[in-house]
């Protein structure tokens, strides 16, 4: 299984299956961002102290969680070839792409490879290209990086301070 190493900023660390810190950061999250509409659950107090009250953050740790139990990340990893400075490029191509996905089969040249990168990662998935762009966003973004990750593909256990 799984599992998500919460820290506390007193120090105070739980560890999590990755179903229920996704749902409690959902729950927490769609309090956070209407309060009015959204009546905030247990769930979403028990995790409140490891993530805070920053709206922004929080949704941070949303899309990061959900990537891990999705496997984006090795996705991702497919896509950028494990570099850094193929991050941005990619965040734009894909951008590019919403609204107009999937694209048709190309086979011409650097953009062309990409594109059909894409495609075969995303198997022509609107779902999945808004998913992967999220994540990549928050490379490109400077809210995550592969050295901040230092994580090696088979690691199960991570940690969201």
């Amino acid at each position: 299984m799984q599992v998500i190493t919460l820290t506390a900023p007193d120090g105070h660390r739980e560890r999590w299956d990755i179903k229920t810190t996704y749902l409690a950061l959902k729950f927490w999250y769609g309090y956070l961002s209407d309060p009015d509409r959204v009546s905030c659950n247990q769930l979403a107090k028990d995790i409140r102290p490891f993530v805070g009250d920053d709206v922004h953050q929080v949704h941070v740790f949303l899309i990061y969680v959900q990537s891990i139990k999705l496997g984006l990340f090795r996705e991702l990893s497919q896509l950028t070839r494990n570099q850094d400075s193929n991050v941005a490029r990619l965040y734009f191509i894909m951008k590019s792409l919403t609204g107009n996905y999937p694209v048709k089969m190309h086979k011409d040249g650097e953009r062309g490879q990409v594109l059909n990168d894409i495609q075969e990662v995303t198997g022509g998935s609107q779902k999945k290209l808004d998913q992967l762009i999220e994540l990549l966003g928050l490379f490109v973004d400077g809210q995550l990086s592969y050295d901040s990750l230092g994580m090696s593909d088979n690691e199960q256990v991570t940690e969201c301070n």
